[in-house]
C-alpha cells in the first residue's frame, strides 16, 4: 500500500462517516488509476468530488474548491516539467500557449469524462438536473481538485506518476497539436474522392526512450509517399503527415519556413 504523508491537520472540518456504497464507489474508481489509499485519505478523496452544490444541499461544512486551489497549481508544475522534456526545441512562449491549452479546465474536463470522474463526482439536484454532470468546466475543477487530494495523500511522487500518465500522457495530442484541424479525415476525402481508397500510414522509425518517444510517421497513397510528420505520439504524427500531404496535393496552403523546420525529427 502507498504510504502518505503531508495530510493536511484537521480543521473541525472533517466530513461524516462514509456510507459502504460511496467508500465501494472509490475505492473502485481509485483503483482503476492504481491508487490505495486508507481510510482518512479516501475521506480526502471524497472531498475533492464534492461540489459545492452537494455541499450546499446536504449543509456540509466542506467541499472541493480549495483543493481545486492546490490541484490546479500541482497539474500547472506538472504539465511545465512534461512539456518542457517532450518539446526541447521549443521557445518559452510556445511553450506557454502549449501548456496553456492542456492545463484549461474545458481540456481537462474532457479528460476527467473520459476517466470516468462523471459518475462518481457529487452534485446537489439542482446542478445535476441542470447537466453539470457532463459540463466539461465543472468536471475539470473535480479532476483539479482530485489531484489536489492526491498528492496531499500520498506525496509527490505518486501525484506525479497520476497526473503524467492518468493525464498528461493522454493529452499530448493537444499539446503537440498546432491547431485542432483534423487533416487525417480531410485527407481521407480528398484520396477517396480521386482514387478510392484510403491513405496508409506506416512509423518509418521512432527515437527516444519510453517515457518520451518521437515518431516519424510517412502516408502512401497507391505506394507513392504524399507526407511525412513526427510527434510524441503515433496520431499527432500521423495528422502531421496527413497535413503535409495536403499541402503536396495543394489542398491548403504551406507553413511558414521556420513552422516547417520543426518537422525535422532528430
Amino acid at each position: 500500500m502507498l504510504r502518505a504523508f503531508n495530510r493536511p491537520p484537521a480543521t473541525g472540518n472533517q466530513p461524516p462517516s462514509m456510507e459502504p456504497e460511496r467508500h465501494d464507489q472509490l475505492l473502485r474508481f481509485l483503483d482503476g488509476f492504481g491508487l490505495q489509499v486508507d481510510p482518512e485519505a479516501l475521506e480526502l478523496i471524497d472531498r475533492a468530488l464534492t461540489h459545492r452544490s452537494y455541499a450546499f444541499e446536504n449543509q456540509l461544512p466542506y467541499d472541493n474548491e480549495r483543493l481545486e486551489f492546490l490541484g490546479d497549481a500541482v497539474i500547472g508544475v506538472l504539465a511545465a516539467e512534461h512539456l518542457f522534456r517532450i518539446f526541447q526545441q521549443a521557445h518559452e512562449g510556445e511553450l506557454s500557449k502549449r501548456k496553456g491549452r492542456v492545463v484549461s479546465r474545458t481540456v481537462l474536463g474532457r479528460r476527467a469524462r473520459e476517466m470516468g470522474l462523471a459518475e462518481v463526482v457529487r452534485l446537489g439536484r439542482g446542478e445535476d438536473r441542470t447537466g453539470g454532470r457532463h459540463r466539461p468546466v465543472l468536471l475539470g475543477s473535480a479532476l483539479e481538485a482530485l489531484v489536489g487530494a492526491v498528492y496531499l495523500a500520498l506525496g509527490w511522487e505518486t501525484a506525479f506518476g497520476f497526473v503524467r500518465h492518468s493525464i498528461l500522457e493522454p493529452l499530448d495530442e493537444v499539446a503537440a497539436a498546432e491547431d485542432l484541424t483534423d487533416y487525417k479525415s480531410r485527407l481521407q476525402e480528398v484520396v477517396q474522392k480521386h482514387h478510392q481508397i484510403t491513405p496508409e500510414y506506416r512509423v518509418a522509425h521512432e527515437t527516444g526512450p519510453d517515457h518520451n518517444k518521437r515518431f516519424f510517421i510517412e502516408v502512401y497513397v497507391r505506394e507513392e509517399r504524399y507526407g511525412e510528420g513526427w510527434g510524441p505520439r503515433k496520431k499527432v504524427a500521423e495528422n502531421e503527415a496527413a497535413r503535409a500531404a495536403l499541402e503536396h496535393l495543394g489542398q491548403i496552403a504551406p507553413r511558414a519556413a521556420d513552422a516547417d523546420s520543426e518537422m525535422t525529427p532528430d
